[in-house]
């Protein structure tokens, strides 16, 4: 049994190393469940342990339970399936399980129609991977799973960081899937993250109905979501821009995949070198979407963040034409919202321009918030009309 100090925190399914009264954090069992109760013996919960690391421990059931059958976690997939069932109908690939969202901490899990990719990154999970191998065959029965080790929070456990390998059954080297009936690949084994991004789905179909007959910029484009949601939607031609070579072939195959390759134009270099060439070059575009990956991957580097924030955007407001629309998104946690939406009005202003905000959008509902644990909303998504 553990004790614990509950400090500022109600309902939050972390405990800290600070938090523990006894026995000393040294001295728990690495990975190993742990009743939890609270100073004067009230029982809070069960949750795995982790001396080595900062969050010491995370509750998985509010009260009394074995973490050690499949049965535990069969229910909280199933769970999750009816969730995105429930808010996703007639969807075939989703985020399937979102971490303490779904109650399962440390476990992400996209699913690509009958393949799914997994993320483990706490030790507690990560010693219970026959158990949750046998739910996810059970609940969703797929053709195929990978697991990706390649993943920097694992450091934070004291769990090796390596290469990506196919966990169970069988998984292509490529998969094919469908989001707002624009086609896509991915690559489920070295595809950034999971090899998607599904948490803009919603983002990208309000985006796409607003393109029709306009030109298109996609910056940090990745698998050129944006950009081939609004060809799809009758956008007459589309510039996108990625650092990455796989990237960029990956974009030209899914450009073919929906029929729109005569419409594309692929640019394989660092975004903010590609803008300037382009504002150089005389090109200007009706719709600017800015969707780069996290600048602030700790709560130091959030000033840096928010400064790389503003010059990005005050590059993409200088390619709009007059009226354009500008779609900027952050998936930086430790940025907040309104410090984030204050680097890109500044960005905008630095540009020379003015604008009018018409949408705040956040993460689509397969990626939950838990009420309470701020750690679960992180995806910012804003669009201006800038003049």
């Amino acid at each position: 049994m553990l004790r614990v100090r509950v400090r500022s925190r109600p309902g939050h399914p972390w405990i800290f190393a600070n938090e523990v009264l006894d026995p000393p954090v040294a001295a728990l069992p690495p990975g190993e469940a742990v009743e939890v109760v609270d100073a004067s013996g009230r029982v809070l919960g069960r949750g795995y342990c982790n001396p080595h690391s900062l969050i010491t421990i995370r509750l998985v059931t509010r009260g009394e339970g074995d973490l050690d059958t499949a049965d535990l976690y069969k229910r909280r997939l199933a769970a999750a399936l009816a969730l995105r069932e429930r808010v996703l109908p007639g969807r075939r690939s989703y985020r399937v399980c979102a971490g303490e969202a779904d109650g399962l901490p440390g476990l992400l899990v996209d699913r690509y129609e009958d393949v799914l990719v997994a993320q483990i990154t706490t030790l507690g999970m990560d010693r219970r991977k026959h158990l949750l191998q046998e739910a996810l065959q059970a609940v969703l029965a797929p053709r195929g799973a990978v697991l990706r080790t390649d993943v920097g929070a694992r450091e934070l456990e004291g769990l090796p960081v390596g290469e990506s390998e196919v966990w169970f059954g069988d998984v292509p080297e490529k998969v094919t899937f469908e989001e707002n009936g624009v086609r896509f690949q991915a690559d489920p084994l070295s595809g950034q993250k999971t090899g998607f991004f599904f948490d803009q789905a919603e983002n990208r179909l309000f985006g796409a109905a607003r393109c029709k007959g306009l030109r298109v910029l996609d910056v940090y484009a990745h698998t050129g979501a944006w950009a081939l949601h609004a060809l799809v939607a009758g956008a007459t031609d589309a510039v996108t821009i990625d650092a990455s070579a796989p990237a960029c072939a990956m974009i030209s195959d899914n450009a073919l995949l929906n029929g729109v390759s005569e419409r594309i134009r692929v640019v394989h270099d660092d975004a903010r070198v590609a803008m300037e060439a382009l504002l150089e070059a005389g090109e200007r575009f009706d719709v600017v979407c800015i969707d780069p990956p996290a600048f602030a991957k700790t709560r130091k580097k959030a000033g840096i963040a928010l400064g790389a924030y503003k010059a990005v955007n005050a590059q993409a407001a200088r390619l709009l034409g007059p009226g354009g629309l500008l779609f900027s998104s952050s998936c930086s946690h430790h940025v907040l919202p309104e410090r984030f939406e204050e680097a890109v009005v500044a960005g905008i202003r630095q540009a020379g321009r003015h604008a009018v905000l018409l949408r705040r959008g956040g993460q689509a509902p397969d990626h939950p918030i838990l009420p309470g644990v701020p750690e679960t909303e992180y995806l910012k998504h804003l669009v201006y009309i800038v003049r």
